[in-house]
């Protein structure tokens, strides 16, 4: 790949670290340095940046969890792209595999070690958290400086990066997740297809549980449905049933009020009640080769589920169900590209951030099925509206029941304290009411505590 140059990352350089512990030492590490962001002023525009300065050499590190499938060939495209604009900046793709502890373990001891990234990826909960720790550049400057239209934005996906009236992200994308199905075997199953519209209401768990039941194989070969347990996958399930994680106001956990204990109680039926969700998928067992019918996904997605499926079977998209006591919602909010606080090159960062922002490059990765992107002139390209699946426009639509992701003080440890306790909801040893009690008492204290 021409002008492309990377950097490899010795192997166990970051074994031993979790994402806490990283975070406790570049927390440490921070204090003594002088660190470039700011908390966003009280009032008023951010004050324009510096005249840019590009005509020097300058070295990239864009820290990204895409170093997957098509996802990594449509950044290595970009950053292609990039060089041949601006051959004098060396950008080093250090793609993850995935996001998750790996990945934030790896990121936060790169902050410790004082090596921390130019350019990296996190979701709006993630963005926020490094704010409040001063790990990340207030981008507004830049924007204002070079008159950078930010119109074409979906406004809902920029606005989960603006906290104490400034800008701190540009998002790559704003998805939704929802429930990829495969037809041919509820058509076998003699199972209604669902109506992958957001205005019928016909949808319900219990047509989802229905559905779920009659798919499943009693010899447990097909599992009726499958979903990760990070907070995008169940707490749409709570959000769906008219339930809230916290008061936001108040800095209180929300999770014991009825509404959001009986979503997870149904999400906990599914396991050991009804046995159409495998506690633990069995190895060699997903979606892509039938032995899931119903399976949670994103549009980052569809493009590696087109090129897996092929033609084993016909599938499509479906919102994902709406309890008794909701409405259709829909998580996701995706991803965004911040700027590390104490970069060197924050210009040639800047650049490179505005080049895989932009249209060419979203359409890019949206052909490749990388991206719904953040652009309305992106999600409504033909490069998305392509099938399968048939109804991929519910993705589209999807943008406005989408529930953004929680934004509360020490999230870190917020997410921590609640994947730890529902180890026992998804293991089937405590009922949902327990659950619920357990994390909010633990949860409220650190809400109202000092962030750091």
């Amino acid at each position: 790949m021409p002008n492309v140059e990377y950097r490899a990352v010795a192997p166990g350089a970051f074994a031993g670290f979790t994402r806490r512990r990283v975070l406790r030492a570049g927390a440490t590490a921070l204090a003594s340095t002088s660190v470039l962001a700011a908390c966003g002023r009280s009032s008023g525009e951010p004050a324009a940046a510096p005249a840019a300065s590009l005509d020097k050499p300058a070295s990239v590190v864009w820290f990204n969890f895409e170093g997957t499938g098509v996802n990594l060939d449509g950044n290595n495209k970009s950053i292609e792209t990039f060089r041949a604009k601006y051959p004098n900046i060396t950008v080093e793709n250090a793609a993850q595999p995935a996001a998750g502890e790996a990945y934030y373990a790896k990121f936060f001891s790169l902050v410790a070690a004082g090596t921390a990234p130019d350019l990296a990826e996190g979701s709006a909960r993630d963005v926020a958290d490094l704010v409040a720790r001063k790990l990340v550049l207030p981008i507004q400057r830049y924007v204002t400086r070079d008159k950078y239209n930010l119109s074409d934005f979906v406004p809902r996906a920029l606005d989960q990066y603006r906290i104490k009236n400034e800008l701190w992200a540009l998002p790559r994308d704003f998805p939704n997740r929802e429930l990829t199905y495969n037809v041919t075997a509820f058509q076998k199953a003699g199972v209604p297809l669902p109506a992958s519209d957001w205005k019928n209401p016909n949808w319900t768990w219990d047509a989802f549980l229905d559905a779920a039941r009659r798919v499943t194989a009693a010899d447990g070969s097909v599992f009726g449905f499958n979903t990760g347990k990070g907070i995008r996958q169940w707490a749409v399930w709570v959000w769906g049933n008219g339930g809230e994680m916290f008061d936001e106001v108040k800095l209180e956990c929300t999770l014991t009020q009825p509404p959001a204990v009986e979503a997870l109680q149904f999400l906990q039926d599914l396991i050991h009640k009804h046995r159409v969700w495998p506690e633990t998928v069995p190895q060699g067992r997903n979606f892509q080769n039938g032995g899931v019918v119903m399976q949670e996904t994103a549009p980052i997605m569809l493009g590696n589920v087109r090129r897996s499926v092929a033609d084993k079977f016909v599938w499509d998209v479906v919102m994902h169900p709406q309890g008794k006591n909701g409405k259709y919602a829909a998580a996701g909010g995706g991803a965004g590209w911040n700027i590390g606080a104490n970069t060197k090159v924050p210009d040639a960062t800047w650049e490179l951030l505005k080049h895989i922002s932009s249209v060419e490059e979203q359409l890019q990765l949206c052909g490749l099925g990388a991206t719904i992107g953040s652009r309305r002139s992106v999600m409504t390209n033909s490069c998305f509206v392509q099938s399968p699946p048939e109804h991929v426009k519910l993705f589209v639509d999807g943008s406005d029941y989408l529930h953004i992701d929680p934004r509360v003080p020490n999230w870190d440890e917020v997410d921590r304290i609640m994947t730890e306790e529902l180890v026992s909801l998804w293991s089937g040893q405590k009922p949902a009411q327990q659950v619920a009690a357990s994390i909010k008492s633990k949860v409220d204290p650190v809400l109202k505590k000092p962030v750091g």
